[in-house]
């Protein structure tokens, strides 16, 4: 009987190329601009370095606000995950 191997990594959703202005409020409630890329239904890549584990609230124009979990950061740049309904 043949097993079939899990993937290490979940197959991400598609990634659309943007470049949007967005406000990121972080935990301790301060506000920043910021260039929101590499969008997805479910995360985005920000400009800013913030936390691994951190959560953020990034408001995009014509897209509203949306919350999210940092789930990596690499120089100027951090990965975010947005909130799920299975997620609260």
């Amino acid at each position: 009987m043949e097993r079939k191997l899990k993937p290490a990594w979940p197959q991400r959703r598609a990634r659309h190329l943007v470049a949007l202005d967005a406000e990121v409020t972080c935990e301790a409630g301060h506000v920043v601009g910021s260039l929101v890329s590499d969008l997805s239904l479910e995360g985005c890549c920000v400009t800013g370095t913030y936390r691994i584990g951190e959560w953020l609230q990034v408001r995009m124009p014509r897209i509203g606000n949306l919350r999210g979990q940092v789930r990596w950061s690499m120089g100027k740049r951090s990965g975010l995950r947005f909130v799920t309904v299975a997620d609260r």
